[in-house]
């Protein structure tokens, strides 16, 4: 199965999931860019498709991602942002936003939730 249908096949099968992903650029030998979390729910998908925040190509034209060591902190950034997202879903954690979309920028130390559900 291509990646691009597992988000069509978890949402017909009326499963909530996380997505994350990354968009890291190398600029002057320094990274940036933003680490993304998506949650997508039964109560809310239509931010998946109408503002396309699941990334569903990929690639590493310029190696950023495979030859740079820092891609490992913000590898783990990612995968927290998305256990914390995933214990809110499950009532874990408090959950006064219920954002279903974060967007953390490097250089600015910003963290942006919309989504709101």
């Amino acid at each position: 199965m291509h990646c691009h249908r597992i988000p069509e096949r978890l949402e017909e099968r009326g499963i909530s999931f996380i997505d994350v992903g990354m968009g890291i650029e190398l600029i002057d030998g320094q990274l940036q860019g933003i680490v993304r979390t998506t949650a997508s729910t039964p109560e809310q998908r239509n931010h998946v498709h109408e503002k396309k925040r699941i990334g569903l190509t990929g690639g590493d034209a310029d190696g950023i991602y495979s030859k740079n060591i820092q891609i490992s902190e913000l590898n783990g950034l990612n995968a927290m942002f998305a256990v914390v997202r995933w214990k809110k879903l499950l009532g874990f954690y408090r959950d006064l936003e219920k954002e279903h979309f974060s967007a953390y920028t490097i250089d600015g130390n910003h963290l942006l939730n919309e989504d709101n559900g």
